[in-house]
């Protein structure tokens, strides 16, 4: 599987418009709580006995939304944490060891970038792809010092995020489903449409916005359009992940969570 990359792609992407990008927070709708409850009420009122067959669905109703409630009441506590992180100085240090020509906002995109990463593991546990070289640098900066990440990760997503650079270990094609995920997820992050999305998910933006080099440079009319080609492969049960519009290969180098 292969997404094509366009390593020359002008730098057009603001650093600015990306820092000011917000994340979606998960929510449940009052009204999916109360209308339910609401039925019960007047179903009671109406039937003046609570056990009876009728309640069994606005019942079901109720439970089930009001585990969706939780389950996003637990996903909105740990992105706030992720929000208000504040990264070990030691990490920043290092990373401007090695990377001593990058500014203050460069910094500041690459480290919002990492926290959109760990956003995506709060929003759906599985393996994502690494869409940005720049952050994965940051990434692997982080994993010198064990005990000062181990404690990030738990603070934030509540447990440790492994990092697993591809290998021969790892299909094109599970490659695919990883990167198709985290570009899912990116999205919807943003509130924005991943099959139509006018504009790329702050994490598949940043090589491009940094200019880094050999950086990845998502092309998003093609991203789009393969995006749909995989939803279709899945929905058929196709053994491929993507259309005849694109050959295989591999866009990104590392990849985090799943089986963790």
């Amino acid at each position: 599987m292969k997404i094509k990359i366009n390593q020359e792609v002008p730098t057009s992407i603001s650093i600015d418009a990306l820092l000011q990008l917000k994340r979606q927070q998960p929510m449940i709708k009052k009204r999916w709580i109360a209308l339910p409850i609401l039925l019960l009420i007047v179903m009671y009122s109406w039937q003046q006995q609570l056990f009876t067959a009728w309640v069994i669905l606005p019942l079901l109703w109720t439970v089930i939304v009001l585990n969706l409630a939780l389950i996003a009441r637990s996903k909105f506590k740990k992105l706030q944490k992720i929000e208000q992180l504040k990264f070990d100085p030691m990490f920043w240090s290092q990373f401007r060891y090695y990377y001593p020509e990058l500014g203050l906002k460069q910094r500041q995109l690459i480290e919002v970038g990492f926290k959109d990463y760990l956003a995506l593991h709060v929003m759906q546990k599985q393996a994502y792809a690494m869409p940005s070289h720049a952050v994965d640098s940051l990434w692997h900066v982080m994993l010198e010092f064990p005990k000062q990440y181990q404690q990030l990760c738990q603070q934030t997503i509540g447990r440790q995020l492994q990092h697993n650079p591809y290998d021969g270990n790892i299909t094109s094609k599970q490659q695919a489903q990883q990167l198709f995920e985290a570009w899912r997820n990116s999205c919807s992050l943003h509130a924005y449409q991943p099959r139509n999305t006018t504009l790329l998910p702050r994490l598949f933006a940043i090589d491009q916005a940094l200019n880094w080099q050999d950086g990845q440079y998502f092309n998003l009319e093609l991203m789009t359009k393969d995006y749909a080609q995989y939803l279709q492969a899945q929905s058929s049960s196709s053994s491929s992940s993507c259309g005849s519009s694109s050959s295989c290969s591999s866009c990104s180098s590392c990849g985090g969570g799943g089986g963790d």
